[in-house]
């Protein structure tokens, strides 16, 4: 089974710009809810604490959240140590730590690479490869991970049977 570990901006994208009402779209989210419960689709706790910062308790988009909790996992000892590795690395150390520090918030970066190098999974993003930079498909490239956009991973939710 392959298993498609998801960026904060992936759930921004869905939550904010697909809506959960019409045929097709339900259709879509029943699939991708399919997904969550068979394990195919994860996250980290990382990408939950950055998208709690972004929508109030009362927002739908929040309650879907946290219904859907259990998909936003902890690292495991042998995610924290590919975590640990990638941190050796002075630039990539750097550049979390900046955009932490800027932003204000925690980055999933790291634990989302780790846990789909653990999984054997593919990281599904929107962030761009950039040369000399420590964005998550740098940090995936570094580690031999496939990464995916977002409309690679709708096609491929369209495409799932709904039970």
């Amino acid at each position: 089974m392959m298993v498609y570990i998801l960026d904060t901006n992936i759930f921004r994208k869905l939550l904010d710009h697909f809506p959960k009402k019409g045929v097709y779209f339900k259709q879509v989210w029943q699939a991708f809810e399919n997904g969550i419960q068979k394990g195919i689709y994860q996250s980290v706790d990382e990408c939950y604490n950055e998208l709690s910062a972004r929508y109030d308790d009362k927002n739908d988009n929040m309650q879907w959240l946290k219904a859907n909790k259990k998909m936003f996992l902890a690292p495991t000892n042998e995610e924290s140590q590919i975590i640990r590795v990638l941190f050796q690395n002075p630039k990539m150390r750097e550049s979390i730590h900046t955009k932490n520090i800027i932003n204000n918030r925690p980055s999933a970066d790291p634990y989302i690479a780790a846990k789909a190098k653990a999984l054997s999974g593919i990281v599904v993003t929107e962030e761009k490869h950039k040369p000399h930079s420590a964005q998550l498909p740098n940090i995936c490239e570094e580690l031999g991970i496939q990464c995916i956009t977002y409309d690679d991973f709708m096609e491929i939710v369209s495409n799932e049977k709904v039970d």
